[in-house]
């Protein structure tokens, strides 16, 4: 009995903990990550019997460490006027360009989803971070 509550414990856990990268962190594979978390989730804990408790640590760990990566790589963008003054030839007819292939399309998106006050723009072409910003 105790058996099952510990496995029911840790789908319930690494469904929240799915479902939170799926809302937060979209580019953790998407719907495909959710679905292949899955299968080897399964597999380790039927084959292997593998205790809960050290994939419950491992996906603390893991999914601390994108975050304080991501958050580190937004802290090293430039601001806006920053991004101008480091490349002065990605600015033509009152638009930011991509510095890295010139494209003119670029979009915006929350560092943490959608809703989220820290920003920053993505090439959509090249899908490189140009530059953040912050909405009050």
């Amino acid at each position: 009995m105790m058996l099952i509550m510990e496995i029911i414990g840790g789908f319930i856990f690494f469904g929240i903990l799915s479902f939170l990268s799926l809302i937060i962190l979209p580019s953790l594979f998407g719907c495909f990550g959710f679905i292949l978390f899955w299968v080897v989730l399964l597999s380790l804990i039927i084959f292997f019997s593998i205790n809960i408790g050290w994939f419950l640590l491992f996906a603390v760990i893991i999914y601390a460490a994108l975050i304080i990566r991501k958050y580190s790589r937004y802290q090293s963008l430039p601001d806006y006027d920053g991004y101008l003054l480091n490349y002065p030839n990605a600015y033509r007819d009152g638009k930011a360009l991509c510095n890295v292939c010139g494209a003119e399309h670029i979009t915006h998106t929350g560092l943490f989803g959608n809703q989220s006050k820290s920003r920053y723009y993505v090439c959509l072409n090249c899908k490189s971070w140009l530059y953040k910003f912050k909405v009050i």
